[in-house]
């Protein structure tokens, strides 16, 4: 919720929804200071930030008591968080403070009855009579600063030229603006900055624009002036002595002036001691020049011991970043090194890999040839030892073919050892080594498939005997 509200009192684009909230805030008649005394603090804050306007109230870092946002609620109390004034302030009973509800003179304006923390400035106008303050944006677009005709404090007399005055609205006094100015100078212009008193001589300029007669005038052309100086690069002491020497001179002519319409014949002990005083007043001058010297020389010098200060650590720094960049110099140039060996390296293990796969290629075809080699022996001894073994099967068989039980064996042979006989005489048809068996009687037999039917089979034991 405070987030919504914080949102709604900083976005522009959300005037209406706050002037809304503000209107139903104001109509609501159960509001009273015992309800809110015993409300939820989180509520409390979001109904005072709408009421007033302003942010600061929702901000976690800023802390109000309960009893002070009640007040400020009611309007018993400044809502300024740095015045917190109690109201009417210092029980004003000027029309300003008796018509417009929650108005404090100590910080607000008499016309938009806005605060800011703004202090010794041309910014703010005073009253010298009721003390009531008006911003200076406010007074010229108001009509609060014009032309008129003043009575200068301390003074008998009434002037008759018109000079630039303020009249305050809250009490209608007047009070003239040159040595207003001159005094915010005199009392103020130490302490600004260059920014803020290019700001501050701005305002004059602003300001005295709209005189008209000659030491308004020539304010506000100084004013510009200066302004043109400081912009072309005019330091801030030598700019706001130039302006301190102009009013200066301009208080100095006002006093001739004075001499001039009192038209006073002095004679020579009130002149010798007139001369004194102005003796006595130049050289308290002097001494204040001397001593703001002193004070800036001895400034200066402390910014340029400092300067020297640092500029030796400057030094030292850069001599440190020197070697350091050295040293980062040669690491890299001893890394491009290493990488170049390396790289020399790698190129070399690359050579001798390229060789070693060409040898092991090598080396791999002289294998496999040995292999095809060696199967090949392998095979054809394997042939010629099973061909000796053929050979003397052959042989022993060829042997008991040839013998006197041949036709014993025949004869006694059942079907399958002639069916035996004649796969191995077919066996040695293939081979090319059966030779032809030679007839040597009537008992040797026939090996030939065609007489396999021939060969006499075994008489059975029913037959006659002879």
């Amino acid at each position: 919720m405070q987030a919504d509200v914080r949102d709604i009192l900083g976005n522009q684009n959300r005037r209406e929804e706050f002037s809304l909230l503000q209107r139903l805030l104001q109509v609501r008649r159960d509001l009273t200071p015992e309800r809110l005394m015993h409300a939820h603090r989180t509520q409390l804050e979001i109904f005072v930030a709408l009421k007033t306007g302003i942010l600061a109230f929702l901000l976690p870092d800023i802390s109000v008591f309960h009893t002070a946002l009640v007040e400020i609620f009611f309007h018993k109390t400044c809502r300024n968080i740095s015045c917190r004034s109690p109201l009417p302030a210092n029980e004003c009973t000027c029309e300003c403070c008796r018509s417009m509800t929650g108005f404090c003179n100590q910080c607000m304006c008499v016309i938009c009855s806005k605060f800011d923390f703004d202090a010794n400035t041309f910014r703010w106008l005073g009253c010298d009579v009721c003390s009531h303050w008006t911003h200076s944006d406010c007074a010229m677009r108001g009509g609060s600063i014009a032309m008129g005709v003043s009575t200068k404090a301390g003074s008998d007399r009434t002037p008759s030229s018109p000079e630039l005055i303020f009249r305050c609205r809250a009490c209608g006094s007047v009070s003239e603006l040159l040595g207003w100015a001159r005094d915010v100078f005199q009392n103020c212009a130490l302490r600004w900055e260059r920014d803020s008193l290019g700001k501050e001589l701005d305002y004059v300029r602003r300001i005295f624009q709209m005189a008209d007669d000659t030491r308004g005038k020539h304010l506000c052309w100084k004013s510009q002036e200066v302004l043109e100086k400081m912009k072309n690069g005019l330091d801030t002491n030598s700019a706001i002595k130039e302006m301190l020497y102009f009013f200066q001179e301009a208080e100095n002519a006002e006093t001739k002036d004075l001499d001039r319409d009192d038209s006073k014949i002095l004679d020579r002990k009130q002149v010798c001691e007139r001369v004194a005083e102005v003796v006595r007043e130049a050289i308290a001058k002097i001494e204040g020049v001397a001593e703001e010297k002193a004070a800036f020389v001895k400034k200066a010098r402390s910014a340029l011991e400092a300067s020297d200060r640092e500029l030796k650590d400057k030094k030292q720094e850069l001599a440190d970043l020197e070697y350091e960049k050295q040293r980062k110099k040669q690491q890299i140039e001893e890394l491009e090194s290493i990488v170049k060996l390396k790289r020399a390296e790698a190129e070399m293990f690359q050579f001798k890999s390229d060789e070693a796969r060409r040898e092991a290629e090598g080396l791999q075809r002289i294998v496999s040839a040995k292999a095809e080699k060696i199967e090949e022996e392998y095979a054809s001894r394997y042939l010629k030892l099973r061909l000796d073994e053929a050979e003397a099967e052959r042989r022993l068989l060829f042997d008991k073919l040839q013998g006197p039980d041949a036709v014993r064996f025949l004869k006694g042979s059942d079907p399958s050892q002639m069916l035996l006989l004649n796969k191995i005489h077919g066996l040695f048809e293939r081979v090319g080594m059966v030779s032809t068996m030679p007839a040597e009687g009537p008992s040797t037999p026939n090996l030939n498939a065609s007489n396999a039917g021939s060969i006499p089979s075994k008489p059975s034991s029913s037959a006659p005997g002879p």
